[in-house]
């Protein structure tokens, strides 16, 4: 009996020794040092995202699985999920005027050698605010940068997570690309103001040679500033016999219960045609309109948007086309609800329809794709 209670008063003595320092140990976590707290990141830094997706439903479509749209390519009854877009950005505050910034992102079409999500680089650049004091709100970006193509179209619109701009969706300009830019405003009041850039023309994909593209657009504000105006300009020689221009003119309203905008883009381009380079000039009409839902809820709006898209408006009927869609003009539907869920959560449900007028009666009739979908939307980060 002495044997085992003084076993037991060595073993309570063990414990408590073993579970002392452990305690001590998971506290060091719970109440961080001072040297673990300067080693936290600064409010100068900041990572932020963004991620959206949907469950969809391809109620119609015909046997051609080709189109601009998104899911035009998949066939008719298929059902799922599609994880769309993952952002991850990451903010750095170099100085009180010069900052870096740095943008990956992951979808279905970037994937590793074993076919699971990858990630890609989109943006990789520094930036310096106020770089001319004698112009207004003036930026330098250096790097793989923004074009100034679809910031304010994208902005006005709102929708992003349900589609892409007009001239993006048809693979028309390129949203990032390498090289240079200058921006600023022409006044105090940022009514007025410009972007110029000149890149390598290959977007977020290495490549250099003496061929350059050249960007450039003007913005005017009116109104109390509830309308927009924008013209734009893209230009690149591809190589000694070819270039590829486009102009693209933009005009938004945003009232506090509504918004309202519409582009108007023509593109001077040439494709094979008949094995010959012919011009093909496509041409883009795109109206959207987004409104609030008071009578349902604070949270809660409605959006439409419609796109005309004539691939080429220098049609040839007995022209031998390497793309098949010259042989189309595309009427594209966008509409449904918006839900706002907790400021950064937003559920979408609605339908993509994409009618395809045949421009001669050779070719085969296509039947519309009518796709039922609902988007989710989420951000996260500072």
């Amino acid at each position: 009996m002495v044997l085992n209670h003084s076993l037991n008063l060595i073993n309570a003595d063990f414990q408590q020794r073993c579970w002392l320092p452990l305690f001590i140990f998971l506290l060091s976590f719970c109440h961080p040092t001072q040297a673990q707290i300067k080693s936290e990141p600064s409010p100068k830094n900041r990572i932020w995202g963004y991620s959206f997706g949907d469950v969809i439903y391809k109620a119609q479509g015909d046997t051609l699985y080709w189109g601009n749209t998104e899911y035009a390519g998949l066939e008719e009854k298929t059902i799922g999920t599609n994880l769309r877009r993952l952002f991850l950005g990451y903010d750095s505050k170099i100085t009180e005027n010069i900052k870096a910034r740095v943008l990956v992102e992951s979808k279905a079409t970037t994937t590793t050698k074993e076919g699971r999500f990858g990630l890609a680089l989109i943006y990789g650049h520094l930036e310096w605010n106020d770089i001319v004091p004698a112009i207004p709100n003036s930026t330098v970006r250096i790097g793989l940068i923004p074009t100034p193509i679809f910031a304010l179209p994208e902005k006005s619109w709102g929708y992003r997570s349900v589609e892409k701009n007009a001239l993006d969706l048809r693979g028309i300009g390129k949203v990032i690309d390498q090289g240079a830019s200058f921006s600023g405003d022409f006044n105090d009041d940022k009514t007025a103001g410009f972007t110029v850039m000149v890149g390598n023309g290959t977007g977020n994909k290495p490549g250099i040679d003496k061929y350059l593209e050249y960007y450039a657009s003007f913005y005017r504000k009116l109104w109390d500033n509830q309308v927009t105006v924008e013209i734009l300009g893209d230009f690149m020689k591809e190589n000694e016999v070819t270039d590829h221009a486009f102009i693209r003119g933009f005009l938004s309203v945003e009232k506090p219960l509504w918004t309202f905008g519409t582009e108007v883009s023509q593109v001077y381009s040439k494709e094979l045609v008949s094995g010959y380079s012919q011009h093909v000039n496509p041409r883009l009409v795109s109206v959207f309109f987004s409104n609030k839902l008071g009578f349902i809820g604070e949270k809660w709006r409605s959006f439409l948007r419609y796109d005309f898209y004539d691939p080429s408006t220098k049609y040839h009927p007995g022209g031998i086309y390497t793309d098949p869609s010259q042989h189309y003009i595309e009427h594209s539907f966008w509409f449904g609800l918006h839900y706002g869920y907790k400021d950064k959560i937003n559920i979408m449900p609605n339908t993509i329809l994409n009618h395809y007028k045949r421009k001669n009666n050779t070719v085969v009739k296509r039947i519309s794709d009518i796709v039922p979908r609902i988007t989710v939307y989420f951000q996260f980060g500072d």
